[in-house]
């Protein structure tokens, strides 16, 4: 999984929809894993996301379901982590630019 830095302005509401490509050896899909997703603000405050797995394992979203506009601005780093019995991957950290809103 690989993503570039993304602006976010703070203040909105924040989703994502990832879809699961399977590496060669890898699980075919998310079913029976556990998928969590934390993102740590410039601040360093951490907010939780809530995941939800498709139907067929092969995509998720993460929502933060609470207000963003106390997310600190600057960067912000955002990584999904998978367990699945003893084994845990990490995706890599993407890089979120929380910038504040010009009109309150």
């Amino acid at each position: 999984m690989s993503c570039n830095t993304v602006t976010f302005k703070r203040g909105t509401s924040f989703s994502a929809s990832v879809v699961y490509t399977p590496d060669a050896g890898g699980p075919a899909n998310l079913l029976g894993m556990t998928v969590t997703s934390s993102i740590i603000d410039a601040d360093r405050n951490e907010f939780d996301l809530d995941v939800t797995i498709a139907g067929n394992g092969l995509s998720f979203t993460t929502v933060y379901s609470g207000d963003t506009g106390s997310w600190g601005i600057g960067t912000a780093r955002w990584d999904i982590k998978f367990l699945q019995g003893t084994t845990v991957f990490y995706s890599d950290t993407m890089r979120l630019d929380v910038i504040g809103q010009v009109t309150v």
